[in-house]
């Protein structure tokens, strides 16, 4: 009897330690990361300054000090700072009378210690009950570096579909 309490309980820890790996590893952990900026994204309806500092403070601790942003069918390519990149996105989200952003189909590969590489589905939803209602699909890639035991973009290529918007 004490042998099968012992085994059973054995079974139960290597299950609980295979769940933490698997859930702090850094594909998990990424994956988490971008599903919660696009959320931050997300809005619906107005918004005040300090909801919208509150949202993008996320986002600005995700970018790494010297961002690179390509849309290939513009030819263009930029090297960005956080807070560039966050005002980008406020103005954005300033265009839409509400906006809700989906990342979809999001795969990660971490290449070597502390670099990784993104690719995901963008599903971007806007302006709901509105003449301009927009619902589209993009695909992205990011390209990820670990500083301090955090993951940063430091490149970003978009379609131009999505920045056009």
């Amino acid at each position: 009897m004490n042998k099968k309490i012992i085994i059973a309980l054995i079974v139960l820890l290597a299950g609980v330690i295979g769940w933490i790996l698997f859930y702090f590893s850094d594909q998990q952990v990424i994956k988490r990361k971008f599903t919660a900026i696009a959320v931050s994204l997300s809005k619906d309806g107005e918004e005040t300054p300090v909801m919208i500092a509150l949202k993008m403070r996320p986002v600005k601790d995700f970018i790494a000090p010297a961002c690179e942003v390509t849309v290939p069918e513009r030819n263009y390519h930029e090297v960005l700072e956080p807070g560039l990149v966050t005002h980008y996105l406020i103005l954005y989200r300033s265009r839409q009378a509400n906006l809700h952003v989906v990342l979809e189909e999001i795969t990660v590969e971490i290449p070597s210690e502390g670099r990784g590489e993104v690719s995901g589905l963008v599903h971007v939803i806007a302006n709901y009950n509105q003449p301009d209602f927009f619902d589209e699909t993009h695909r992205v890639t990011f390209s990820l570096q670990k500083q301090e035991k955090n993951w940063l973009v430091r490149k970003a290529i978009l379609p131009d579909a999505l920045v056009r918007r």
